[in-house]
């Protein structure tokens, strides 16, 4: 009997149509909706035979979300031996904005006849939302919604539960499903305390594969991979993560006919999805830690290295000293090096260069610092010592790299020396070592004379009255520079500034009037008393000493002092641009000097008139 309706069904399938108009009509579930609430939009065309139909043309949706679509269905019914035959394209849409809507007609083409449905009024109403929820879901709880658990469920794995502190491990989150997922979206996080998090990356396409579960075949797609490096010991838990899954299930029904031609696509449920929670026990790092451990756990290898060996007095150097290895790169700190006294060190430039593309987290580390000698002679950097714990071998395992020698010759002899506290040799001239009698006679006044009639005394007389009148008239013209404020601050500012690029000024008017470029040396005498006098000027302004400045503790101290921003963004626009000058020399002509240096007195000057 099965076989006798499935014959029936393919030859109906396959003859023409009988003589019965074609129709395309476009109908909803309901004409009124809530805002927030879903609706679904059906096209059906009938008794377009064999051929069915082309050049679908959809009507205007602007005014709505399309959630879901098209989804494809089709029937056949015989009934007193006549059949028809529909072919329905449905949409699942949620309105934009409230008000009266109307969907436009669509068309499609039958064997060279266009068909055009009539247009559909929508009201959309405020709405409560408990109308979509009730529906969405309906059977989500009770028979169904344990179906859902037994078919979509989210896991999260690691691959070790035993591990040292500062170990990595990595923690995945794998989506299981054996119903149609139309979408989902993460609704809570896990929470990872005691855990450094590192996120490796994953393809924005979930890519879906098979795993066996029970004897149940399962479509697996990975949702999230992370790193993870404990911070402390003991039992650290990872909370769950929780998704918001859009699931797609069939309509049920008893009759066996009815489940036959029914919409295959069924209606959209939302299904709560959570994942398990996750421990991990760390064992502490042993105590008798080596006095040089910072931290650092995994696998390393250290190199450090000069840009040049020979240089000069007041010439800069660079020191680079790289980590490179596995292990939590981010959090790796730097060997402290041991530099002669007469060096002046800059705070270092930090490069991280960090691959997350495989198992485990690799990459390096780079710390270069800039150094200045001051004094010639043969200098010795010391060795440096980089410890680390390596989880594998269950040991500290200590990096040392080889000594340093820099031959510094003697530099410039106009250069001033930068360094503020250093021991200086102090020297004292003697004129002579004994003085002689004098034996000449000398000029002696004469006991008769009277002292008040002399000029010396009439002179000393006169003295108190010439100083208060010269006091009067500058109190006077004191007064009157003081009542312009402005004008008085602008002058004292360009003093200031004039005395701190007083040397720069020099060199800059001593190249002006020579012939051809300046050299790299004069460029970089130059640039070197710009950068020192910004620098000493807000140093001393701020009152930040020199081994606490930096361009960012400038940048923030200025902020504080409600400092224009577009003037804290020129201060440090000058201090990098003599930093790259004197370090990475690139465009140092003369205009650019020039350029430079009245940059830098405009910004004295503008502070001057700010700062109080």
């Amino acid at each position: 009997m099965k076989f006798v309706v499935t014959l029936v069904l393919l030859v109906a399938l396959i003859l023409p149509a009988a003589a019965q108009d074609m129709t395309f009509k476009a109908q909803v579930d309901r004409a009124s909706v809530g805002m927030g609430e879903q609706f679904t939009l059906t096209l059906v065309l009938t008794n377009a035979g064999r051929a069915g139909g082309q050049n679908l043309q959809l009507p205007n949706m602007s005014k709505f979300f399309i959630l879901s679509g098209p989804n494809q269905s089709t029937s056949v019914q015989i009934v007193n031996g006549a059949m028809s035959s529909t072919i329905a394209y449905s949409y699942v849409l949620q309105p934009r904005e409230m008000g009266r809507h109307t969907i436009s007609a669509a068309s499609i083409d039958v064997g060279g006849t266009v068909l055009r449905s009539e247009p559909i009024d929508v009201e959309v109403v405020k709405g409560s939302g408990t109308a979509t929820a009730s529906r969405q879901q309906q059977g989500a709880s009770g028979e169904l919604g344990k179906e859902l658990e037994d078919n979509l469920f989210l896991r999260a794995t690691v691959d070790r539960t035993q591990v040292m502190q500062g170990e990595q491990v990595n923690l995945t989150f794998k989506l299981y499903t054996r119903v149609s997922v139309v979408n989902y979206s993460v609704e809570k996080n896990p929470t990872m305390t005691g855990f450094w998090a590192e996120d490796v990356e994953v393809p924005k396409n979930v890519q879906l594969t098979t795993e066996t579960i029970n004897g149940k075949q399962y479509r697996v797609g990975v949702i999230k991979r992370q790193a993870l490096f404990p911070t402390q010991s003991g039992t650290l838990r990872i909370s769950p993560m929780e998704l918001q899954a859009t699931v797609q299930v069939q309509s049920r029904s008893a009759d066996p006919f009815d489940a036959f031609f029914r919409d295959p696509f069924g209606r959209n449920v939302n299904h709560t999805v959570r994942s398990n929670t996750v421990s991990i026990n760390v064992d502490p790092l042993p105590v008798d830690t080596p006095p040089e451990f910072r931290g650092a756990v995994g696998q390393y290898a250290m190199s450090a290295t000069v840009d040049k060996r020979t240089t000069r007095a007041n010439e800069p150097v660079s020191l680079k000293i790289t980590i490179s290895g596995t292990g939590n790169i981010k959090l790796l700190e730097s060997p402290v090096p041991e530099i002669p006294p007469d060096f002046e060190q800059y705070p270092p430039k930090v490069t991280d260069m960090i691959n997350r593309g495989q198992s485990r987290i690799t990459g390096s580390k780079t710390f270069e610092y800039l150094l200045l000698p001051r004094y010639p002679g043969l200098k010795v950097i010391k060795p440096l010592t980089f410890v680390y714990f390596d989880p594998g071998k269950k040991e500290f395992t200590r990096l040392r790299s080889p000594q340093i020698e820099l031959n510094v010759e003697q530099g410039n002899a106009s250069s001033t020396p930068l360094i503020t506290g250093l021991p200086r040799e102090d020297v004292q001239v003697l004129s002579q070592d004994i003085r002689f009698i004098k034996v000449n006679s000398s000029s002696l006044t004469g006991r008769g004379e009277a002292l008040h009639t002399s000029p010396g005394f009439i002179v000393l007389l006169l003295l108190p009255l010439l100083g208060l009148g010269g006091a009067l008239v500058y109190t006077r013209q004191r007064q009157v520079a003081m009542a312009d404020a402005v004008g008085y601050r602008t002058r004292r500012a360009i003093k200031v500034a004039q005395r701190g690029l007083h040397e720069a000024e020099y060199l800059l008017k001593e190249k002006a009037g020579a012939k051809g470029e300046p050299t790299s040396n004069q460029r970089l005498r130059f640039y070197t008393e710009v950068s020192r006098a910004l620098s000493k000027y807000l140093g001393d302004k701020l009152g930040i000493s020199r081994a606490e400045m930096s361009v960012d503790v400038l940048a923030d101290t200025l902020h504080k002092r409600r400092v224009d921003p577009g003037l804290i963004h020129a201060v440090k626009a000058s201090l990098e641009s003599c930093d790259m000058a004197r370090f990475a020399p690139t465009s140092l002509e003369l205009p650019a000097m020039q350029k430079t240096y009245d940059e830098a007195r405009r910004i004295i000057v503008e502070l001057e008139r700010t700062l109080k």
